[in-house]
């Protein structure tokens, strides 16, 4: 019954955040549009018709655009190279056009999705591990993939081919191969074994090597060296460390309702059993570090998060997103929970996790084929159009 109530809560809560991340990328879509039209506006203002801008556009070095073809680029760039030419350029016109469109947080719509997005991880996902294992919940994830590539088909007009629908078989198919073997135990069905998990996880060696990690990798999209796979493995640990923080704490307050002696884990971690077990401090250090941590993955993530989908199309972002948030937060649960009953469980599931992420990738393959189209809004994006670009 466990079982089936936390399924329930992993499956709900990626539908609602599936269809948050899309609203929020519907919304950055919809602020880049608006500040292309205001953008517009102030060109025909100041030279008075469309062939002199063009004229200026070469002029500033900026693309003399002719066809949809030759307008190809990445979804959700903040700024065009058309729009750029003109940005620094009026000085004295009558209209003050901005540099770039306005910040995500000033859409509601963005917010909305973006509060849509946590609740489903807080009341979806958070509740589904402290009923199941972290390899369990991570994979139904996809849930969220789905849901959020067949609303970006119809509201984001990312058009989906056949070798695309292909590619998404695929990738459950690879889904099926992790859940097929993975462990479906909590980790601790007791306070006993609970305290005993948390004293023995080595949960502040991991996140100090993960924290090592992230100071590396950001060190290198600061460099300029960006990369969809950088900005999807920064907050693809940032992910895995709420996850990790997620579910032990989930367990603890289901747990506490049964032994209520039970000593809060941050203190366990730090104090040992004794010392924790005679704190009396309502929020002791432990405690508020754990918030502090929690709240810095939270942002860390999203900051990421959003910036690769403000430059990347949802169908590559997401499944790449999906296969590298599932290989490490599905590892580290294991590595801190101790989840695989022995040498043999461990030997299959790896062998299955393998092949499952492998098909997750290789059907992401066909989905990297999917491409969006920037055009100035002076260009009609008309059927033919979009046909020439897949």
């Amino acid at each position: 019954m466990s079982f089936l109530a936390g399924l329930a809560a992993a499956v709900l809560g990626n539908v609602v955040i599936g269809t948050g991340q899309c609203m929020q990328k519907y919304a950055l879509n919809k602020l880049q549009r608006n500040w292309e039209t205001m953008q517009q506006q102030g060109d025909l203002t100041e030279s008075g018709s469309i062939g002199s801008r063009r004229n200026e556009a070469v002029a500033y070095g900026s693309t003399n655009y002719s066809s949809a073809i030759d307008m190809r680029s990445r979804s959700g760039s903040t700024t065009s190279r058309f729009g750029q030419a003109f940005s620094g350029a009026r000085h004295g016109g009558m209209q003050t056009v901005a540099s770039g469109p306005p910040a995500r947080y000033t859409s509601k719509l963005w917010i909305l999705g973006l509060l849509l997005n946590y609740m489903g991880e807080i009341f979806g996902n958070a509740v589904a591990l402290s009923y199941l294992s972290a390899a369990v919940v991570a994979p139904i994830g996809i849930v969220s993939v789905l849901v959020n590539v067949i609303l970006a088909e119809k509201f984001l007009n990312e058009r989906i081919t056949s070798n695309q629908r292909f590619g998404f078989l695929v990738i459950v198919a690879g889904v099926g191969c992790i859940l097929l073997v993975a462990p479906r135990s909590t980790g601790a069905s007791d306070a006993t074994q609970f305290v005993s998990m948390v004293q023995t996880s080595g949960i502040l060696g991991l996140f100090g090597l993960m924290y090592m990690i992230q100071a590396a990798l950001i060190m290198l999209i600061r460099s300029g060296r960006q990369s969809l796979f950088l900005f999807v493995l920064v907050a693809s640990i940032f992910g895995s460390m709420n996850v990790m923080v997620s579910k032990i704490m989930t367990m603890y307050l289901r747990l506490k309702m049964v032994f209520s002696a039970m000593p809060n884990p941050a203190d366990l971690v730090v104090y040992g059993v004794s010392g924790a077990a005679s704190s009396t401090s309502m929020l002791s250090l432990p405690q508020v570090l754990v918030g502090v941590v929690m709240a810095g993955s939270v942002i860390g993530q999203e900051s990421f998060r959003q910036q690769a989908l403000g430059k990347y199309p949802v169908m590559q972002f997401q499944p790449v997103f999906f296969a590298t948030y599932n290989v490490v937060a599905t590892l580290s649960g294991l590595l801190l929970f101790k989840e695989l009953d022995g040498w043999f469980q461990a030997l299959v599931f790896f062998a299955m996790f393998s092949v499952g992420i492998a098909l997750i990738l290789y059907g992401s393959r066909f989905l990297q084929k999917a491409k969006s189209v920037v055009l100035p809004s002076h260009i009609r994006l008309d059927k033919e159009n979009l046909l020439k670009t897949q």
